[in-house]
């Protein structure tokens, strides 16, 4: 039987700076988080306590389980996963991957200022997706 680990629900920023503690990239997960946040704002987001990873949407814009994206934070990146990003227009070429999730990898905040618009429009056409 798989174990789950425990999550925050609509954690505050001092509960994502507890979780995700002196891992690198700190300032990347965090803009990351604000920019979803400020485009989707009423969207519903846990973060699990153990990997520090954020998942958004579960249960809401016709996406259950998974949910409808997660903020992931990796030692030389932190990911952007849109759970069906394959069925996604993406005019700025930011998605990666080849399965049905796919990926905007981000490595600096000037990255992710630079891409901010485009990850915006993931963000909002991903709520449009139906499940």
């Amino acid at each position: 039987m798989a174990k789950t680990h425990p999550h925050i629900e609509t954690p505050t920023a001092d509960d994502l700076m507890r979780v995700i503690g002196d891992r690198p990239l700190t300032d990347v997960y965090l803009a990351l988080h604000a920019l979803v946040i400020a485009t989707l704002p009423t969207i519903r987001h846990s973060v699990d306590e153990v990997d520090a990873v954020i998942g958004y949407g579960a249960h809401e814009y016709g996406y259950s389980g998974w949910g409808m994206a997660a903020v992931s934070p990796f030692t030389k990146w932190v990911s952007l996963t849109l759970m069906k990003g394959a069925e996604l227009t993406d005019p700025d070429g930011l998605l990666t991957g080849t399965a049905s999730m796919r990926h905007v990898k981000l490595s600096s905040v000037d990255e992710l200022a630079d891409k901010r618009d485009g990850i915006a429009a993931l963000l909002l056409s991903a709520t449009r997706v139906q499940a």
